[in-house]
């Protein structure tokens, strides 16, 4: 069966909207990650994580705790008790979700200019004597509250900003595995996706120095101001810093390194998100992290939290037992205090949960994976759904469409909510059924606007007939009127409209008007030929076939039946205008295409048939050529094809009449059920676009990709096509074909005893 160049593109533009949704996953646009974030939100409202025997709690300075203990900032002596209560309590690490930035504005430094500027009075005379007496016996608040610091296992905070001034020295060392690289490159570093920045805002530095650990407290908050992630590794310049959390988690180990491996290491593909960070281990501790170093937030409800009011841990009768051997963290929940954040289970959260959600996911081992290989396999997965639900529609019809695609939904559904469930993978249910659900939009209108029946057969609608010499020659000769024939040399075209299922789709419940539309494009092809002395064979439904050089001689007919398929080809766009002016067919949008092979060669030639039945016809094996150029027109994407001898003839013919046809080489083919190969030529145009530089240029480039694919080079054929189809929009068709083609003899390279040659699988 012969497929026409339209039946291609019917299944070729659902699967180019196939691909095109393919490639918007792969970029990751901002509305792809938005609506995935949306699902995985609500996956963990729906399933949060199960908060239970992990040791972590945190201490709130709330709003009870400020209206008991006093308005925030407290006195470094409050934390400094602070410390010393939870210590005393069996808190096995504490760590401030608060910097200290700037002195104790309770210190005599900041106090005693307040003092003596009150408006009470005269300054006493001796005042400088009596501040110096209270500046020297009262001990700093910063230095109690770093003395308390040390009598404790405590990590502060300090925020990585290019508005800070320096660095801190870090308190934790990493040790980083990756493969070696020389040169590294900030392309190929895999520490490179860490956020960072070139200075950080730091504490006091007494009380810097009294701390154990030193932990990052930057905030990663999505477009829609939602934090989804925290970061467990900062860089500042060189230095890796580890996030609060992270630092806690250390210090309660008391261990002095976190690990840390990359992508490129083997074995790390299965936790990778790409080029970057894979995972990274404190002690016994392993946590699965994305290439920047960060952790999608596993959520626990927050009630299930272990939350202790700050005034609590003051008071005489707590108990030790809800801070005794944990990590214990300090922070804020007071709305003024400004440390309120938004996460998927709770728009109003305080910052320090931030921190205990994490330690609670890396302690007890529960995380969110969505590592490349899973986004591969879901690409991988749209693919191949959307391939078969595109195969439903053209092959069972859209109902069975539907219900593929429906059940692909739900299958897409339900393995994303189970992956979640069981492993927490997380695996978009969404857009792979997006991607597939517009392919198959797409498949049916084509469908729609196509038939899935085969071409009706409409090749009786037409009896044959002569031209007018071949009624001279047989009024003149009755003789001639018997079997029988004789071999000449001829030259045989086939024509063929592309694309007749589809037309006869659109009218087939109109059959009247299809039978119009053939009788317009037979009369006036019919026309043109038999105005260039061709004589018409046959009309087999949409096709014609027809023969130069018989019955009466025609010197120059190769030439002569070129001019007439370039007519043809003009032609053919009055053809369509004349039926899109036909008031019944001011609804059709389409326009005919046709496909012309032209062969010459030794021909037998006569009246063939029965003593019944015969027709004036031609056999040979140049018009088997001859069918099959019309029939690779679809494959070479050109609508004019003409064999060897043709192209020598008219040629010779051309440069005789001085008026030369334009042609360009296509291949050397070996046509289906036939051994030896036979050149073919596109027939390109006329004397005028034959002398034009423009064609001349053209075709030396052209000739020359010839040669580099002749030559099995196939990167310089590749590159000759992509450049020629670029500077010739109207041959991208083939010259694609024939970049897919070095594809092809690269994976499965030729014999070497190769000349060139295609072998055709179709006719």
């Amino acid at each position: 069966m012969r497929f026409k160049l339209q039946h291609f593109f019917v299944y070729l533009v659902p699967i180019f909207i196939l691909l095109s949704g393919i490639l918007v996953l792969l970029a990751q646009p901002p509305i792809v990650s938005q609506t995935r974030n949306l699902i995985f939100d609500q996956y963990n409202r729906w399933h949060p994580r199960i908060s239970s025997d992990i040791p972590v709690a945190y201490i709130d300075i709330d709003e009870a705790s400020l209206a008991r203990l006093g308005q925030f900032p407290w006195p470094r002596t409050l934390l400094a008790g602070l410390v010393d209560a939870a210590t005393a309590q069996g808190a096995a690490v504490l760590a401030f979700d608060i910097m200290f930035p700037e002195p104790d504005r309770t210190a005599p430094e900041n106090i005693l200019p307040i003092w003596r500027d009150l408006d009470t009075g005269e300054i006493p005379d001796d005042w400088p004597e009596l501040a110096e007496r209270i500046s020297t016996q009262i001990k700093h608040p910063d230095q109690q509250f770093a003395d308390a610091l040390s009598r404790s296992n405590v990590v502060i905070a300090t925020t990585l900003s290019p508005d800070g001034s320096g660095l801190p020295a870090p308190k934790a060392g990493f040790a980083v595995r990756a493969h070696a690289q020389e040169p590294a490159t900030m392309q190929r570093d895999p520490l490179a996706r860490i956020p960072g920045a070139p200075a950080a805002i730091s504490n006091q530095t007494v009380i810097q120095d009294a701390a154990i650990g030193l932990g990052a407290i930057n905030a990663r908050i999505d477009r829609d101001g939602i934090i989804r992630r925290v970061s467990l590794v900062f860089r500042g310049g060189d230095t890796l810093y580890p996030s609060l959390a992270l630092e806690a988690i250390r210090a309660a180990l008391g261990v002095g390194t976190i690990s840390l491996r990359t992508s490129d290491v083997g074995g790390e593909s299965a936790y990778s998100t790409g080029v970057g960070l894979s995972r990274l281990k404190v002690a016994q501790f392993i946590t699965p992290v994305d290439a920047d170093g960060s952790m999608r937030l596993y959520l626990a409800a927050r009630e299930t939290l272990n939350r202790i009011s700050a005034w609590e841990v003051l008071a005489p009768d707590f108990d030790a037992a809800r801070l005794a051997g944990k990590i214990v963290f300090i922070g804020t929940s007071a709305a003024g205090l400004k440390d309120i954040r938004a996460t998927p289970l709770n728009p109003i959260t305080p910052g320090v949960e931030l921190h205990v959600q994490a330690v609670e996911q890396i302690l007890s081992g529960s995380f969110l994976k969505r590592p490349l290989w899973l986004q591969f396999t879901e690409i991988g997965g749209a693919l191949l759904l959307g391939i078969g639900i595109i195969a439903l529609v053209f092959i069972f019809g859209i109902p069975s469409a539907i219900i593929g695609l429906a059940a692909s939904a739900l299958l897409a559904a339900e393995v994303s909510r189970q992956a979640y469930m069981t492993a927490q993978y997380l695996v978009d249910p969404v857009f792979p059924i997006a991607v597939i659900f517009a392919a198959f939009l797409v498949a049916s209108f084509q469908h729609y606007i196509r038939t899935n029946r085969e071409r009706r057969e409409v090749r009786n609608a037409f009896q044959y007939y002569l031209s007018p010499d071949m009624i001279a020659e047989i009024a003149a000769d009755p003789s001639r009127l018997k079997l029988g024939g004789e071999t000449r040399d001829m030259t045989i075209m086939f024509t063929d409209i592309r694309g007749f299922t589809n037309l006869s789709e659109t009218f087939k419940d109109a059959p009247e008007t299809l039978t119009h539309i053939i009788n317009i494009f037979l009369t006036r092809m019919t026309r043109i030929i038999q105005a260039h002395g061709g004589t018409i064979d046959k009309y087999i439904g949409d096709s014609i076939m027809a023969f130069w050089n018989a019955p009466t001689n025609l010197d120059n007919h190769a030439y002569i039946a070129c001019c007439t398929a370039l007519e043809m080809n003009t032609a053919l766009v009055a053809v369509n205008a004349d039926l899109h002016a036909e008031e019944q067919l001011a609804e059709w949008t389409g326009n005919l295409a046709i496909g012309i092979g032209v062969n010459s060669g030794d021909t037998l030639v006569g009246n063939m048939g029965s003593d019944q039945r015969f027709n004036y016809s031609v056999l040979g094996d140049p018009v088997n050529v001859s069918a099959r150029l019309e029939g690779q027109t679809k494959n070479y994407f050109w609508s004019m094809l003409v064999g060897e001898a043709t192209y020598r003839a008219a040629m010779e013919t051309g440069e005789v009449n001085g008026l030369p046809l334009a042609f360009l080489e296509f291949d050397l083919i070996a046509f289906k059920g036939k051994n030896v190969p036979e050149h073919i030529y596109a027939l390109m145009g006329d004397n005028e676009i034959c002398r034009s530089a423009s064609f001349a240029a053209h075709a030396q480039a052209h000739n020359a990709m010839l040669a580099h694919l002749r030559a099995r080079a196939w990167d310089e054929t590749q590159k000759a096509a992509a450049a020629l189809a670029h500077a010739h929009p109207e041959l991208a068709g083939y010259y694609d074909m024939m970049h897919a083609r070095c594809d092809a003899y690269r994976e499965n390279p030729p014999a070497e005893t190769w000349d060139g040659r295609y072998i055709a699988r179709t006719k």
